[in-house]
């Protein structure tokens, strides 16, 4: 009778697939007490999470490292999360030169003052849903710069609060994150409204979108 997705390309593939019924958006509440802005020293300029996995194609986000140093050269990168292809993606940075650029933290219980403590946030991934990892960090204001896949635009909206890049593309994912970074007024811009545009997934907003979603089921 009812289905509840996440983002509005998942609704648009159950629709092509010819199922016809009421649909729901709902995305997973994110802790605004945990997850918030703050004025803390910016010891990273790139932050990125989650698991270290193919799908993530975190081999990208460590080519667009290597083209940003051309043009900065103390950028500095941390990874956040731990996964099959660790060891793999070590080494890569080693045989790009960026390993003194970039760190790998492995899995942290407090995500969150790694992400107060940086930046920007890049998800290269070749597919997504709504990303909570992103969210989590648009909630601490952090611009996201991330593949235009799944259900990324849903929330990052090119231009405001980040930007939407082709997938696969270090070079453009570089561009991006190079013209922010030498923009201090434009990336407090961008942290302002990445910061307000995610309070609509906070906890008790997706609360009250389940209890008008059941309400309605009740009565019908």
């Amino acid at each position: 009778d009812t289905i509840i997705t996440m983002g509005t390309r998942a609704v648009d593939f159950f629709r092509n697939k010819g199922i016809d019924t009421d649909f729901h958006i709902v995305s997973g509440g994110i802790d605004t007490m945990r997850f918030r802005a703050n004025e803390e020293p910016k010891l990273f300029d790139l932050i990125m999470t989650g698991r270290l996995v193919r799908i993530k194609r975190i081999d990208v986000f460590l080519q667009a490292v290597c083209l940003i140093m051309k043009e900065l050269p103390g950028v500095s990168a941390v990874i956040v999360g731990d996964g099959m292809l660790r060891e793999q993606l070590q080494r890569l940075a080693c045989d790009l030169g960026i390993d003194r650029n970039v760190s790998f933290v492995g899995h942290q219980n407090d995500v969150e003052n790694w992400l107060k403590r940086s930046k920007i946030f890049v998800l290269t991934s070749d597919s997504e849903g709504l990303s909570l990892s992103m969210m989590e960090a648009m909630m601490c204001g952090l611009p996201a710069i991330v593949s235009d896949v799944g259900d990324l635009g849903d929330l990052v909206e090119d231009g405001v609060n980040g930007y939407l890049v082709p997938r696969r593309s270090p070079e453009l994912f570089a561009d991006r994150i190079i013209e922010l970074l030498m923009d201090e007024r434009k990336l407090k811009a961008f942290s302002q409204a990445a910061r307000h545009s995610s309070l609509r997934y906070e906890t008790q907003a997706t609360t009250r979108q389940w209890d008008n979603i059941i309400a309605n089921c009740r009565i019908s």
